[in-house]
């Protein structure tokens, strides 16, 4: 085996997990990597992950094309006439039928071809210790590492609580967003004497929050006024007022924006956006120096 695609489905967080296996798994087998994220949930036009991201200090290929033809995929539903397709819901949902769920990355995986394609749609590994990702992986979008000098010129976020206001399509009804918000509130009652900052996908879960913390400083404004509930993620092109680049440089801000706080608190315990979150907080500033 020489080289490692990543592909992309879900969001932020679920990717985010996925990519730190694969990454684990290419430093150890010494295999270049490529990130595929070309999916309808990243981009509506021509951004990837390069587009924010890059990988140093490890083996890496440059582009699909620089595949060999004659390399062989695993698993077989891959090969050099679809590698360049983004993973889409119906591979998500046909995932065994297709046979493109490679589970966990480990000693078991089959080494035998040349090329593994991972779809993030299989389970994955969690690390706690988060150090051999942060050599390896960089922010290099400009407007996101903007983004972040300016909050940081702001509001000192490492003595802040940094506040996860997650709604859209995981709390389409009004009801469960306040219920899920008052739980925060009331886990966040220790803290009350801290500053602390809010960004989110939902406005309405925003504005509650602010009527329990009003000194709390707003940091989301796109997302807010994009407010859907299958999910900002989710939503289409027509469906968005402002591009899905400025919805995910405003995201990927926030995602880094919480990286920096003291403690992140969210609306919902499985959130893989504020866990990751919490997972690079000691590396946040090595990962944000490009």
């Amino acid at each position: 085996m020489k080289y490692l695609v990543v592909k992309g489905y879900l969001g932020f967080g679920d990717r985010l997990e996925t990519l730190k296996m694969c990454v684990n798994y290419a430093l150890h087998n010494n295999l270049q990597i490529y990130v595929d994220w070309s999916d309808a949930i990243w981009t509506h036009g021509n951004e990837t992950f390069y587009t924010y991201f890059n990988l140093v200090n490890m083996p890496v290929l440059n582009s699909l094309d620089d595949i060999p033809a004659d390399a062989t995929y695993y698993p077989s539903y891959w090969s050099r006439n679809n590698i360049k397709n983004p993973c889409s819901e119906e591979m998500l949902r046909n995932k065994k039928e297709l046979g493109v769920d490679v589970g966990i990355l480990g000693p078991s995986t089959p080494t035998n071809a040349d090329v593994l394609v991972h779809c993030s749609v299989s389970s994955r590994s969690v690390y706690l210790d988060s150090g051999f990702f942060a050599r390896v992986f960089r922010v290099v979008n400009p407007d996101i590492l903007s983004g972040i000098r300016t909050r940081l010129s702001k509001v000192q976020l490492a003595n802040c609580i940094g506040v996860h206001a997650r709604g859209t399509d995981r709390a389409k009804r009004d009801v469960r967003k306040e219920h899920s918000i008052q739980y925060m509130v009331l886990h966040a009652m220790s803290f009350a004497s801290k500053p602390m900052i809010v960004v989110g996908d939902d406005a309405y879960s925003i504005e509650l929050w602010k009527r329990y913390y009003p000194n709390t400083v707003v940091f989301t404004t796109l997302a807010q006024a994009n407010t859907t509930n299958k999910g900002n993620h989710l939503a289409t092109k027509d469906e968005l007022k402002n591009s899905k680049y400025d919805l995910t440089v405003e995201f990927l801000t926030d995602f880094f924006t919480l990286a920096h706080c003291e403690r992140v608190l969210s609306t919902f315990k499985d959130s893989r956006f504020a866990q990751e979150a919490r997972r690079l907080h000691p590396y946040v500033k090595q990962i944000l120096d490009s």
